[in-house]
């Protein structure tokens, strides 16, 4: 089996548990927002807007134990023994869950949740990490700020629908393998700066203040 097939066979099992909530709530499956400057385009597995807030949900349907640390960029998947190196889906669905908050202006409570659908996830040192198991109990005990009603919810829904973009999953790719690219020359002229004491960019002297390192004389700077 693919992974994409495995992805869609865990997006469907998360899909399907979400709509048997209880409570009067709405469900947005797979859909991409294109925000900021750069106009980065940003997937989104499951939105789940629900009494208690609203959830953004990322699936995974992987196999094998896996590994983390919550601060790491890259957690470890174990498949009879053999490591493989997989990026932290939770700092991407943090980013995922920034656009959702600022498309609805800050005024509702956003949670970024992963879930691993093959309840492979036991050991994880954050409670937005769980497995499909707990989900239903996780959103039903989650502490809310304030008790969304119907109106809030469908304006909500209406909202983040009314935001949707239309990109292809292909753009949506691309535009992803863009970012990487721009995040690795950017790498690439922090570790220039560290060395140098120069700017990569035009060559003039970095001033250091604590954490923070600013050139000169153009707009260059960076925070370690």
């Amino acid at each position: 089996m693919s992974k994409i097939t495995r992805g869609q066979q865990g997006e469907k099992k998360v899909k399907d548990l979400l709509s048997k909530s209880k409570e009067y709530h709405k469900v947005i499956n797979d859909i991409t927002f294109v925000v900021g400057k750069n106009e980065m385009s940003h997937q989104i597995d499951h939105i789940l807007i629900h009494p208690h807030g609203v959830f953004v949900i990322e699936t995974k349907n992987y196999y094998g134990e896996i590994i983390s640390d919550t601060h790491d960029s890259f957690w470890l998947k174990i498949v009879n023994g053999r490591q493989e190196k997989i990026s932290n889906p939770l700092k991407q669905n943090k980013s995922h869950a920034v656009v959702v908050y600022k498309l609805l202006k800050g005024k509702y409570e956003v949670i970024p949740v992963v879930v691993f659908v093959k309840n492979n996830a036991p050991y994880m040192d954050d409670e937005n990490v769980i497995n499909m198991e707990d989900l239903s109990l996780f959103v039903e005990s989650h502490p809310y700020q304030k008790l969304l009603n119907k109106e809030d919810i469908d304006l909500i829904y209406e909202t983040l629908k009314e935001n949707k973009s239309d990109i292809s999953k292909k753009e949506h790719l691309e535009n992803i393998y863009y970012l990487k690219q721009v995040k690795q020359e950017f790498r690439l002229e922090m570790e220039y700066a560290i060395e140098n004491r120069l700017c990569p960019r035009c060559d003039h002297n970095i001033v250091v203040n604590g954490r923070d390192w600013k050139c000169s004389n153009c707009d260059f700077k960076f925070k370690l």
